[in-house]
């Protein structure tokens, strides 16, 4: 009986250690960082081929956990579709790191991207490349984020595009609270035709020094659509400049959209 004892013992012991998965983070035998079965608790290393955790049978891009010290602990997601479209996934989201397979942040790669980074037709991320971008820093035809570059449009709290809306904007039509363009409005405003209370330019449109270009109002009359009746101020003026190139994005959507279906008819 001594014996038996002992081994059990020994087999328990060289078992990688449980957990429990509603207190992630008390388990002090668990070292930080290393992954885990947040279904069970097992302890997930050099799982490199395996899809499953093998205690409990649990997806491993639903399950991989990863313990940390004063926070929640974080699970990796890795999700993709098994439609593709011109060889892309249909949709693909990936987040947080994966260290047990050389990935230190999640890159999503599909006709909709969602990750850390992400590149695709529609790609949302803390870093984002696509027709239309959405993230952190954002670069695409159609972009909203915090630093925004739209080869058409760009929305965000600094913006370079065509048509450029944000707290400070570059582009030929650019709105912002600072703007520089060849047509510019805003707080202070830069450009060939410009309008707005710190306005300057070649032709202006600015009350507050009594100036009044006849070619500017002729100009803004005519981008009455894309940069509003006048001068954006405050949060409404800006939502309402931002129309413009929101529609943008919203034509470039329904065009990708039909692509996707036209590809899947084909096959």
């Amino acid at each position: 009986m001594f014996w038996w004892s002992v081994t059990y013992l020994q087999t328990v012991s060289a078992r990688p250690p449980l957990l429990n998965s509603r207190m992630p983070n008390a388990a002090p035998d668990i070292p930080i960082g290393e992954p885990y079965c947040g279904s069970c608790g097992y302890l997930l290393v050099d799982l490199t081929n395996a899809s499953k955790c093998p205690e409990c049978g649990g997806p491993l891009v639903e399950v991989l956990m990863r313990k940390t010290v004063g926070a929640a602990a974080v699970r990796a997601v890795r999700i993709k579709s098994e439609t593709t479209v011109f060889g892309w996934p249909l949709y693909h989201i990936a987040l947080g790191a994966r260290p047990e397979f050389g990935e230190s942040y999640g890159l999503a790669k599909g006709v909709v991207a969602i990750g850390d980074s992400a590149i695709g037709g529609v790609a949302i991320g803390g870093g984002a490349l696509g027709v239309i971008a959405i993230g952190g820093g954002a670069c695409g035809l159609v972009s909203i984020g915090g630093a925004a570059i739209g080869l058409f449009a760009a929305i965000g709290g600094g913006a370079l595009g065509g048509i450029a809306v944000g707290g400070g904007a570059i582009g030929v039509c650019a709105s912002g609270g600072g703007a520089i363009g060849i047509v510019a409005q805003g707080g202070g405003a830069y450009g060939i035709y410009a309008r707005g209370p710190g306005a300057f330019g070649t032709h202006v449109i600015a009350p507050p020094r009594r100036l009044n270009d006849p070619l500017a109002v002729e100009m803004f009359d005519k981008l009455a659509p894309i940069m509003g009746q006048s001068a954006p101020t405050g949060i409404t003026g800006f939502l309402q400049v931002a129309v413009g190139p929101l529609s943008i994005a919203f034509v470039l959507l329904v065009v990708m959209s039909l692509c996707v279906l036209v590809a899947k008819r084909s096959r």
